[in-house]
């Protein structure tokens, strides 16, 4: 996924770690995460608000608003 947006592994591992992206599926074997097509979705408006200067707790906050409303 990473090479599919432009993002380098570390920065999916650092988003795992804050919690703003957690893997579908982490092999315990490998330690290879795997993302489901959602959460590639999720990457793409995370960068997009990162390019127009959104802080990464600002995007945490705005996808768990978002989760919570889709609830409903």
């Amino acid at each position: 996924m990473a090479k599919l947006r432009g993002v380098t592994v570390d920065t999916l591992r650092h988003y795992d770690k804050i919690g703003l992206l957690k893997p579908f599926h982490i092999d315990p074997e490998t330690g290879y995460r795997y993302y489901s097509i959602s959460q590639y979705e999720v990457l793409g408006t995370i960068k997009e608000l990162r390019s127009i200067g959104f802080s990464l707790e600002e995007i945490k906050q705005f996808l768990t608003d978002r989760n919570v409303k889709s609830r409903f």
